[in-house]
């Protein structure tokens, strides 16, 4: 081979060196070309099986920076440069070696690490990135599932305190009226689902109140009482949609993190590894919001019946 060509396949092979995700050093001894074809068929499209005599290999693998294989190459070799998932390529050779059995895999190199023959055979047995990815899409299935009931409970936390405070009036012979509650920026969509829940009697209450009293005034220290309430009631919505936000946010970052440690998982069992604590710190951080939610629902029917309390002696 003359010397220009020599110098550009070491180039060639240097550059595939740098740029693969991981190489698998193979001898194809006794293999013929359309074996070969057909091993380069099942590798793909983003793995190429190259041939090359083992002293340009070498300086090819020197000039990348790459060490430890030098001892792979001896007799008739063929390197893998795989530029896709390692996993799928591992399979294929494989595969490949089991029906072809002259096609003997050396070891090779993983993340910069030398591999020994043993590592590629276990780094075939994996699933690949994307089925392992679906697997933890399916692991978190539930605690997502979780997450949504608490996005979707908001509503009936804010319907379950009005209706507490309209029973506690009831029983104590009074009837709750509400007022339409002032919306602001951000949370207009929050305040109208407060609304909605304690406002639809209010002009009916309103007027049952004057009728029954007689008296203008008390009508509009009883209406006084209904907006406080309903303030109550709108700022105990705006509180439990700020933790459902945050719960939304924790989560995305605790499958972020999953994810990019599934991708540099040497093995399944800590991939495996990888999907248990991902359920588990969701689980925590959904347990913590519904505690949140909690405290925020108690207080917020303490304060209005607080309202309801200190007003009673004046109508007694």
């Amino acid at each position: 081979m003359p010397k220009a060509d020599k110098v550009a396949t070491v180039a060639e092979i240097t550059d595939k060196f740098r740029s693969s995700s991981a190489a698998v050093v193979t001898e194809y001894r006794g293999l013929t070309m359309a074996q070969l074809t057909e091993l380069r068929r099942s590798l793909g499209k983003d793995t190429a099986y190259t041939v090359a005599k083992n002293t340009l290999v070498k300086r090819a693998a020197a000039d990348a920076g790459v060490t430890g294989l030098d001892d792979m190459f001896v007799g008739p070799t063929a390197v893998a440069f795989i530029g896709g998932e390692p996993v799928d390529a591992a399979k294929a050779l494989r595969d490949f070696a089991k029906t072809h059995p002259l096609l003997v895999i050396k070891g090779g190199l993983l993340d910069g690490r030398k591999i020994e023959p043993a590592e590629v055979s276990k780094l075939a047995d994996l699933e690949s990135r994307d089925v392992l990815l679906a697997k933890m899409a399916g692991a978190m299935l539930a605690t997502l599932t979780k997450a949504a009931y608490v996005f979707n409970a908001l509503p009936s936390q804010v319907a379950r305190l009005a209706a507490a405070l309209q029973d506690k009036r009831i029983a104590d012979g009074e009837v709750l009226e509400a007022a339409p509650a002032a919306e602001t920026a951000d949370d207009t969509a929050v305040v109208a689902a407060a609304e909605a829940v304690v406002a639809d009697e209010a002009d009916e209450v309103a007027k049952e109140i004057i009728t029954a009293e007689g008296a203008a005034a008390e009508a509009a220290e009883i209406e006084a009482e209904v907006e406080t309430v309903e303030e109550i009631v709108v700022a105990e919505v705006v509180a439990e949609q700020a933790v459902a936000v945050e719960l939304a946010e924790e989560i995305a970052v605790i499958e972020e993190v999953a994810e990019e440690a599934i991708a540099e998982a040497p093995d399944e069992a800590a991939v495996e590894e990888v999907l248990a604590e991902a359920g588990v710190a969701e689980a925590v951080a959904i347990e913590a919001a519904a505690e949140d939610i909690a405290v925020i629902e108690t207080v917020a029917e303490e304060l209005a019946e607080a309202v309801v309390t200190q007003d009673e002696p004046d109508q007694a």
